[in-house]
């Protein structure tokens, strides 16, 4: 079985093939597999518990499943790599049934932007690759500004995108997300799907399908529970402290007064990040509980 077919059956719904050295300059030989998972979107809840956008279960698993393709291919004695360092906007701007949003996100028919891409470099060459354009396209989006108008915190400018006023630019980041940043993120543990809820070259949102996670128990138990989120969404996205930063943020987003204890408890967190958080938590849900 070829890698392409290998990928496919492990989940991936379209592989492209393109020369390696054509495509970045990290390379000077060998064939790039850029493979893509299709996800669903789902409602964004502006309340409640936690919630994970789905996009990021979606990259876990297609890790996994690229991981898994990696081994058998290495098995049967050939070079392969996944690569993470690979940028592939530049690459998708090239390809003729792509094209990029004024959100900067890249859009591909038959998913839309709903997709997450694995890289793999092999060390050789492929018979019928994917032609790449001289040229980056232009964007598609015309007069349509409805993700200007969407985004909560207006990243989305006609200048261009401010990666500062992206809220998932702040998320987990490890750095503090200034007051106007903070009271927008609402209950998001990662991910925010505003711009793309409203861009017409997405298909219509389904129905909620995850799991929420309790906010008290993000609270309480961060370590455990970024231990249990791990297998879902990775490492990267499950280092507790960020997550318990992310939660006194999220807390602080309702007026849920049940969770002023655990907010009070973390004034004196070891984290200057989650003793910050904690204390804006505070004052937030006390002001929205009057």
């Amino acid at each position: 079985m070829d890698i392409t077919a290998r990928l496919m059956k492990a989940g991936f719904f379209r592989v492209l093939a393109v020369d390696a050295a054509q495509a970045s300059d990290a390379f000077t030989h060998g064939t790039l597999l850029i493979a893509l998972w299709r996800y669903d979107a789902e409602i964004t809840p502006t309340h409640g518990e936690g919630w994970i956008h789905p996009y990021y279960f979606a990259s876990q698993r297609a890790y996994e499943a690229a991981a898994g393709v990696v081994q058998k291919v290495e098995e049967d004695g050939r070079v392969i790599r996944l690569r993470d360092d690979v940028r592939l906007k530049p690459i998708f701007a090239r390809l003729p049934d792509f094209c990029q949003g004024r959100n900067t996100l890249s859009y591909v028919e038959g998913a839309g932007s709903r997709f997450h891409a694995q890289t793999l470099w092999l060390a050789e060459t492929l018979d019928d690759l994917t032609p790449l354009l001289d040229r980056p396209q232009e964007r598609r989006c015309g007069s349509c500004r409805r993700c200007m108008e969407a985004c909560p915190t207006g990243a989305i400018q006609e200048d261009g995108f401010h990666r500062e006023r992206c809220l998932r630019n702040w998320m987990m980041s490890g750095q503090l997300a200034p007051d106007f940043i903070r009271e927008k993120m609402g209950v998001r543990l990662i991910g925010c799907d505003d711009c793309q809820r409203c861009c017409p070259l997405n298909a219509p949102v389904k129905e909620i399908v995850h799991e929420r996670i309790p906010l008290a128990e993000l609270l309480e138990r961060p370590k455990e529970t970024a231990m249990a989120l791990r297998p879902l969404i990775g490492v990267n996205l499950t280092l507790p402290n960020r997550i318990l930063s992310q939660a006194c943020v999220m807390a602080g987003s309702t007026s849920r007064e049940d969770l002023l204890p655990q907010l009070e408890r973390l004034s004196d967190h070891p984290s200057p990040n989650v003793r910050a958080y904690s204390a804006w938590a505070v004052g937030s849900v006390a002001s929205k509980a009057k």
